[in-house]
């Protein structure tokens, strides 16, 4: 059983090593199937077909975040660093080989990213409070919003100092989270630049969302151990709840079957990292996959 009817069964894909580093950030879903999560502290990603792998190498100064993936199954993982040759976008070839894609300021807070179909990439600057853009072609990722309603609210805490943090592109609009402001904001993408800023959800202080193609919000609030589903006339549901094992719910992905819930760990109390499996009725899964120059 769990917290809600909607969901038929809660089950656990993969467990990870609390003590090793691997705490679970961020999920995407290739196009062939194969999960693969980043692993925050690790500066690691995990492929439910290879299994853990260094983005800037072992012993690298790196936090993998954001994760990404384009038409050719090719992953992208947003690093923090200190480290000026580390610190920016990663990319994983076919061969499986990591490679530094673009740069960024080692000051720069990188979390979450995503896709539009046109192929730009959007990061999330959650410490600076900014959205960063990546336009096709490009080795620096610069600055496209700096808004008041991106900003984190104080630097006391780990939500609290968490400003924009998700970012989905669903309908040709960049949708975003804030977990400090407790936010969801649409921010209108006009010509490739930032149109206007619209709040449409307050109160919830999510980390990671997903869209299905019936329009369905789902989001991962890691303060509140809690799954929500906010449909597109507006009702409300939590799917899930620390009763069911949610533990720092940090990134949401929706599949044919459900959804897949990473468990942080480092910011639960528990300190089992996990990926979570919701086995539900959804819409069909919804994500621009851009075709990227070789």
């Amino acid at each position: 059983m769990t917290s809600s009817s909607i969901v038929e069964r809660i089950t656990t894909v993969a467990s990870f090593d609390f003590g090793a580093g691997e705490t679970p950030e961020n999920i995407v879903v290739l196009t062939d199937g194969t999960i693969c999560t980043t692993l925050l502290t690790g500066g690691t990603v995990w492929r439910s077909t290879t299994g853990v792998e260094h983005v800037a190498g072992p012993g690298a100064d790196a936090m993998a975040v954001g994760i990404a993936s384009d038409a050719d199954d090719r992953l992208y993982v947003a690093v923090r660093s200190e480290d000026a040759n580390v610190a920016g976008i990663w990319r994983r070839d076919a061969a499986g080989h990591w490679a530094r894609f673009a740069a960024a300021a080692i000051r720069t807070g990188l979390n979450g990213i995503t896709f539009d179909e046109a192929g730009t990439l959007f990061a999330a600057d959650s410490v600076n409070g900014e959205i960063l853009f990546l336009p096709p072609g490009d080795d620096t990722l610069r600055p496209w919003l700096d808004d008041d309603r991106m900003k984190p609210t104080s630097p006391h805490d780990p939500v609290s100092s968490t400003g924009v943090n998700g970012l989905k592109v669903w309908d040709d609009d960049l949708y975003v989270t804030n977990t400090a402001q407790a936010t969801v904001h649409r921010v209108d993408i006009q010509d490739g630049r930032p149109g206007k800023v619209t709040e449409v959800h307050a109160n919830i202080p999510a980390d990671d969302l997903a869209f299905d193609a019936a329009g369905n919000l789902y989001l991962a609030v890691h303060p509140e151990n809690t799954v929500r589903r906010i449909a597109p006339d507006g009702t409300t549901t939590v799917l899930a709840t620390a009763d069911d094992g949610l533990d720092g719910p940090t990134a949401i992905a929706v599949v044919e079957d459900g959804l897949l819930v990473t468990n942080l760990g480092m910011l639960g109390t528990r300190h089992t990292p996990s990926l979570l499996r919701l086995t539900m009725e959804v819409g069909a899964p919804v994500l621009p996959r851009p075709a990227l120059p070789r």
